[in-house]
């Protein structure tokens, strides 16, 4: 688990590793350590752009219709197919039918947690 909100980006315990670039090369891997470099030498206006759009917690009744008007089919990819979004559900107030539904038409669905424990520790450390 992330201690990033007590530590900061660059002194949490659990960051990722730097990056090695003479390591990692493509296509199994690729260094940014700017975030600027593109892959393959593209230049920025050739470049395919995502948009990830992801939700955190239940799916219910008090946004179900949300979605649902997001989602509405008259939203494209450049390649005309319906947008979709990642749905990270949590237990509690979760509506299953519903997760089913969004997942039939399309959508990533991810597990957020059971518990939504917001100890620390439970996360680092895997304790209960």
């Amino acid at each position: 688990g992330s201690d990033e909100n007590l530590c900061g980006p660059r002194t949490d315990p659990n960051r990722a590793e730097v990056c090695d670039p003479e390591i990692c090369r493509l296509p199994d891997c690729f260094c940014s350590p700017t975030s600027t470099k593109i892959p393959g030498a593209l230049a920025p206006s050739d470049t395919p752009q995502m948009v990830m759009i992801t939700f955190d917690d239940a799916v219910n009744s008090n946004n179900f219709d949300i979605y649902k008007r997001l989602f509405n089919g008259q939203r494209k990819n450049p390649n005309s197919c319906d947008i979709h979004g990642t749905f990270f559900v949590s237990h509690k107030y979760t509506n299953y039918s519903m997760v089913e539904e969004l997942y039939r038409v399309g959508h990533e669905i991810a597990t957020h947690s059971i518990t939504h424990n917001n100890d620390e520790s439970y996360w680092t450390d895997g304790d209960k």
